[in-house]
């Protein structure tokens, strides 16, 4: 009868093996935690961050209090945006007065947006930057890290909803018509 029993060089490599494994899945299990972590739609949106606009002047979100705010995620070579924006102008441009305050935040160099503001005539503030800009999108729960991506804030702050993707015609309207007073 033989020894059935793996040598040692079999064992290393099977110890090896399970640590690796286990490295995976704790790195995997973290990475879902800082995913999933703040994500929660029923959140507060931190006053704290703020962006720079075309002027290179701060802007804390806490500014827009008492409006319900669409922060836009956007940026100059992104294609979805293109279509999403003529969206955007128009719904600043017929709910701005009942409370509407729609906020672009480009991913871009300042120059690239303000030709694009001009061209697309955009009719809210615009800001502009580059890794704060990533930063705030993961901060406010962007799950995919891609543009467009729109944060709807209720006028007390809380995160009412999030889209990853452009926004439809009919997207906005539901968006308004649940959390815009009527008027």
């Amino acid at each position: 009868m033989s020894d059935a029993r793996p040598g040692p060089r079999a064992w290393a490599r099977d110890v090896f093996a399970l640590l690796l494994v286990c490295a995976v899945a704790g790195a995997a299990g973290f990475g879902a935690w800082h995913w999933w972590a703040g994500r929660d739609v029923a959140g507060t949106a931190r006053a704290d961050l703020s962006f720079r606009d075309l002027d290179g002047k701060a802007h804390a979100l806490s500014e827009w209090r008492g409006k319900l705010l669409l922060l836009n995620f956007w940026a100059t070579w992104c294609t979805p945006c293109l279509k999403e924006i003529p969206l955007l102008v128009e719904a600043q441009r017929e709910h701005g007065p009942r409370g509407l305050q729609i906020v672009g935040v480009a991913m871009d160099e300042v120059e690239p947006v303000r030709a694009f503001a001009q061209r697309f005539s955009m009719n809210y503030p615009l800001m502009a930057g580059q890794a704060e800009i990533a930063l705030a999108m993961d901060e406010l729960g962007d799950p995919l890290g891609a543009f467009p991506f729109s944060v709807l804030v209720a006028a007390d702050g809380r995160i009412l909803d999030r889209r990853s993707g452009d926004l439809s015609r009919e997207e906005i309207a539901q968006w308004l018509a649940e959390h815009l007073p009527s008027g």
